[in-house]
């Protein structure tokens, strides 16, 4: 039987795409170890709110500190308690709000996280968890990968013994060199993702939130039969 392999950087309250990703796969290996930059999905993302929806956003330290890897990049303060409280207060009358909220405020306001790598980790498998998508899951930094573009892929699917690498289906298939997989005996798959409808905790429909905006507005397992996550 295969074993497959996802990778993805650790996105602050990934979207519904990831997970459906990683319910395809055996292993998910957080790129923590790849160059960090601003204005994407690693320090923030989107939740619904009465007037569409907005961002959240993790303030991080970057003055003087050059070109950093992800797991490098520290927050600054004064985020935690704000993005609670936005959280709360748009989700509180959610079908799944009593069922995470204790984890969610134990997240926000009785920890401290200093590196934000920590903090996404830790989110990214809860959401997981919830969604019930079960994998193994590694950091790439913990690999001692050596080599660069596909070349470090193809290698991070050996050092987890896997013999598939599953993308997403986007601009991967314009950069990944499908040779090299081919090479070395891996097979190359994509995963294509179709964004559901739900009910959200608004009247109308935005896509592209995070994952939290299902699990708050439907509850777990509703969230699971809207999405079909996991293996059957």
């Amino acid at each position: 039987m295969s074993r497959v392999l996802a990778a993805h950087q650790p996105n602050y309250l990934p979207w519904l795409g990831l997970f459906h990703k990683l319910s395809l796969a055996d292993v998910w290996v957080i790129a923590d170890d790849v160059q960090y930059t601003t204005h994407g999905l690693v320090n923030r993302n989107r939740i619904r709110t009465v007037t569409g929806w907005q961002w959240l956003t993790v303030p991080v330290l970057t003055r003087g500190r050059g070109r950093r890897q992800i797991r490098e990049v520290m927050t600054d303060s004064n985020w935690q308690r704000k993005h609670w409280e936005a959280i709360r207060w748009n989700y509180h009358h959610g079908r799944g709000f009593e069922e995470i909220g204790a984890f969610l405020e134990q997240f926000y306001c009785h920890n401290e996280w200093q590196q934000l790598a920590d903090a996404n980790i830790e989110m990214g498998r809860f959401l997981a968890q919830q969604l019930g998508t079960e994998v193994e899951v590694y950091r790439s930094s913990d690999l001692e990968l050596r080599q660069e573009r596909t070349e470090r892929l193809v290698e991070m699917v050996a050092a987890c013994g896997c013999d598939v690498y599953l993308a997403g289906d986007g601009a991967s298939r314009d950069y990944l060199d499908a040779a090299s997989f081919e090479e070395a005996g891996i097979e190359l798959r994509f995963a294509e993702f179709s964004h559901p409808v739900y009910e959200q905790c608004f009247p109308g429909f935005e896509a592209n939130m995070s994952a939290l905006d299902l699990l708050l507005s439907c509850g777990s397992e509703r969230a699971r039969e809207v999405t079909r996550f996991g293996r059957t």
